[in-house]
């Protein structure tokens, strides 16, 4: 049996959907894949790029529990987010538990994902995951889950890696396509990106976007400044697909995020540099206030060769193609 699940890239939003203004994303056909392959022992293995271990079908429920018990002390400010999961397989264990899955067997995955360069590979992870549990335990007898119980479950089940995070991960991997997402609230829009962009990444950041997220609460959480971030989001989605406006918004972002403390001295250097070859881009995901790395950024350069560009900053590039149905199981 086998799945796969989109990562996304936010257009407009980013850290702003996290106080209620509303953000921008597409799911992009770069995927996780998932296979599963049942054997006789009482055990679920995990293992590919992303996992190397093994859990018995009993401790997949206590360490749910302990999983828990860790975030409520995160809730209460007496554990860092980051110490809510000791690996990435323990968030697998964790989607499957959530789904009391009791099916012997090896599930592989594969990410053509860059991990911490904010394109939902967690998110991604989740819901391949997901996917796969409802699937098998169909098998079993059990109910399939609609796309709206797979979106909760995926923002339920990622809160241990990003904390008090937004839904527009979920929205992106679960729906597919180009989504808005404001106070929760989910829509798909009937419109396309346009020629020209791109997703350029600049290396994982050194610092998590759990982390990342906290810190600019810290610092914003009652700032004016998502009252900017909504407007711009919203002069984006009506510009899609006239360049001059696009430009003008996508800007205008970018120097908001310059403005909450997330976007490295050397990705802003690359920023500028495109800005000079009349190109525009910005940070999509959580960036980084820390570090030379910020992840994804967004490119958007319509006519323009952006080759000599990203090779000067050693930057590898990506046309941005949309992925319109979100995570899915395939022909096995």
């Amino acid at each position: 049996m086998q799945a796969i699940a989109p990562g996304k890239v936010i257009l407009s939003g980013e850290h702003a959907v996290v106080y209620g203004a509303p953000a921008l994303a597409v799911a992009t056909r770069c995927h996780i894949h998932a296979r599963f392959t049942p054997h006789s022992a009482d055990a679920v293995s995990l293992s590919g790029s992303l996992l190397d271990s093994a859990y018995s079908l009993s401790s997949l429920g206590p360490l749910k529990a302990q999983l828990d018990q860790r975030f409520d002390a995160f809730s209460a400010d007496t554990l860092a987010i980051d110490a809510v999961l000791d690996s990435p397989d323990q968030l697998i264990a964790y989607v499957l538990a959530s789904q009391q899955f009791c099916c012997s067997g090896e599930l592989r995955l594969h990410s053509e994902l860059p991990t911490g360069a904010g394109m939902g590979s967690s998110a991604a992870a989740i819901a391949v995951t997901l996917v796969m549990a409802d699937a098998l335990m169909q098998q079993q007898g059990g109910q399939p889950l609609s796309a709206e119980q797979r979106f909760t479950l995926i923002r339920y089940c990622e809160r241990l890696q990003h904390g008090r995070g937004s839904a527009i991960d979920a929205a992106a991997v679960t729906f597919g396509g180009l989504v808005r997402v404001e106070s929760d609230q989910v829509t798909a829009l009937d419109c396309g990106l346009g020629e020209g962009w791109y997703r350029v990444n600049t290396g994982t950041p050194s610092i998590s976007t759990g982390h990342c997220v906290q810190q600019v609460r810290s610092k914003f959480a009652q700032s004016a400044i998502w009252a900017d971030f909504h407007q711009v989001t919203d002069r984006l989605q009506a510009a899609l697909g006239q360049p001059d406006l696009v430009h003008a918004a996508v800007r205008h972002n970018h120097r908001l995020l310059q403005r909450i403390g997330v976007v490295p001295t050397a990705v802003a250097g690359f920023i500028e540099a495109a800005e000079r070859l009349g190109a525009s881009a910005k940070i999509s995901g959580a960036g980084a206030v820390a570090g030379d790395c910020g992840g994804q950024v967004l490119l958007y350069a319509p006519g323009l060769d952006v080759s000599p560009l990203c090779t000067a900053f050693n930057y590898p590039y990506f046309p941005l193609q949309e992925d319109p149905q979100g995570a899915r199981r395939i022909s096995d």
